[in-house]
């Protein structure tokens, strides 16, 4: 195979660091992999394994999930489960069943194993998040970026994966919450909540009759589709993709370098994909992942323009975001924010 050029691009979907931690396990379990119990259940094993190794991460889900129905209980099956979630960004999932096997603390296979699935358990911490949320009034509905939580108050912190979501909490006869978050890796986020109450001779336009509060927030007159924290969380949002398409780049360019190394990689009895596969793929996902962040940057850019310039709202509209006076903007390694004053 011929070295690698510079301009060209693969097309692969997956995340850097999901691929490459999951790439790692499944070597590990090929290499050491005692037998099922369940005969049945083992040949979806080794089918799950083989897809994983051509990259289908997909089938390799299906072959491993027939084998857990077949094994409920084999702690290999909970471990490839966990890393082919992984794999396909599921860090929930992943968490789950990692967690499932590694409580099983005598197990030989989580000994002979331990060192390597420790290090998927940090790497999948540090990607979920738990957000608590309490206040008034109780019964309030719960939404995280549309996904229904549950009412107030949250009997305990909901775990999420990292990243910046919309939380939301409605009741009828009050106005809706809405406010932008960021959930942090193995952190806590608590916000409190207080709804207003509605007054009972509040006008009602009728295209909202079957609830006022949807256009209203915090007894504040409705504001026009520009929103200051949409702006500033759509430019965060494409710095940190950005950023994420430049280190991409550079990864990339770090690996090429070693499978283009004709003393690293080739040798008389093999050939230059035998000896140096992994960085061929590294290489792969790292030009995957420079293309999806930065078409996302792109995006994210373009919405931030739109929603900043193209619906700009009347001066002494009683716009919410009419006084806003922006103060600055940071990024760190959770992502990206910008904070202001009224």
């Amino acid at each position: 195979m011929a070295p690698f050029n510079s301009s060209s691009l693969a097309v692969r979907w997956s995340w850097l660091a999901l691929v490459l931690l999951g790439l790692s396990l499944s070597a590990g379990a090929r290499a050491q992999d005692a037998p099922a119990e369940n005969p049945d259940a083992d040949r979806f094993v080794a089918r799950g394994i083989a897809l994983r190794a051509e990259g289908k991460d997909g089938e390799a889900l299906q072959a491993f999930q027939q084998a857990e129905a077949l094994d409920p209980s084999s702690v290999r099956v909970q471990i490839h489960l966990a890393t082919v979630y992984q794999a396909l960004g599921n860090w929930l999932l992943a968490d789950e069943y990692l967690s499932k096997a590694l409580a099983r603390q005598n197990h030989p296979y989580i000994n002979r194993h331990r060192q390597v699935l420790e290090d998927a358990k940090r790497v999948i911490d540090s990607n979920i998040g738990r957000l608590e949320v309490d206040g008034d009034p109780p019964g309030a509905e719960v939404y995280l970026s549309g996904r229904a939580l549950g009412t107030l108050p949250l009997a305990e912190p909901v775990r999420s994966t990292v990243g910046s979501y919309v939380l939301e909490v409605r009741s009828p006869g009050y106005y809706p919450s809405r406010r932008p978050i960021s959930i942090v890796g193995g952190g806590l986020v608590r916000e409190s909540v207080q709804l207003q109450p509605i007054p009972l001779d509040e006008p009602v336009h009728p295209t909202t009759s079957a609830g006022a509060a949807d256009a209203r927030f915090g007894g504040v007159e409705e504001a026009p589709p520009n929103r200051v924290w949409l702006t500033w969380t759509f430019a965060g949002a494409a710095i940190v993709a950005g950023t994420t398409a430049a280190g991409a780049v550079i990864f990339r360019e770090v690996h090429a370098e070693r499978w283009n190394d004709n003393t690293r990689c080739l040798e008389s009895a093999r050939t230059r994909a035998e000896v140096c596969g992994e960085e061929r793929d590294q290489v792969e996902t790292a030009e995957t992942v420079a293309w999806v962040s930065g078409g996302l940057a792109a995006l994210f850019l373009a919405g931030a323009a739109v929603n900043a310039f193209a619906f700009q709202p009347d001066p002494g509209s009683g716009s919410p975001s009419a006084g806003l006076e922006l103060q600055g903007c940071g990024v760190g390694l959770a992502g990206a924010s910008c904070f202001g004053r009224f």
